[in-house]
């Protein structure tokens, strides 16, 4: 296992990396196309990158036995220095965990409470791998709402992440 435990170190750290680029190609834009109603799932890009973070921080929380009562959102950043300097926050505790990460860690059961009151229990490994997945999928919603607005998005793909490509 231990391969794994560093496998996942890695993917949170990427994962770290890519909502960096991604906040900061945001942070350019025109301020009317942060809060632009797109369609997607949280409206503009912002309360598209709002989510992530807010996701990211329940997890955590979840992860370090105090969960957050409610899910943090765009009215809790509010525009895009606000939200920067909450991942900027946030950053130095994910990796904080991360480096506290062990292999038993991993192979034990996990178990939380959703904002519905609904229990569930996964593996460890499991609930680690979800905020990865979950954080990318929604970067690539705020990538299609930038080309929907007519900007580029920054490639945030693995195989960008430290130089590979």
């Amino acid at each position: 296992m231990a391969d794994l435990v560093h496998t996942i170190r890695g993917l949170l750290a990427y994962t770290i990396w890519a909502d960096r680029e991604l906040l900061r190609a945001v942070s350019a834009l025109p301020e009317e196309d942060q809060l632009r109603e797109t369609g997607a799932s949280h409206g503009s890009v912002l309360g598209t990158l709002a989510h992530i973070l807010g996701s990211e921080q329940v997890w955590l929380s979840r992860f370090l036995g105090v969960p957050l009562r409610r899910l943090p959102d765009l009215a809790d950043f509010p525009s895009a220095s606000l939200l920067t300097a909450s991942f900027e926050d946030f950053w130095p505790q994910l990796e904080y965990f991360l480096a506290s990460l062990t292999d038993e860690q991993l192979e034990q059961d996990f178990s939380w409470t959703n904002s519905r009151g609904e229990s569930h229990t996964v593996p460890y490994r499991q609930a680690l791998l979800h905020v990865v997945h979950h954080s990318g999928y929604h970067r690539g919603q705020v990538a299609a709402q930038m080309r929907q607005l007519g900007h580029a998005p920054p490639p945030t793909d693995l195989v960008y992440w430290r130089g590979a490509l």
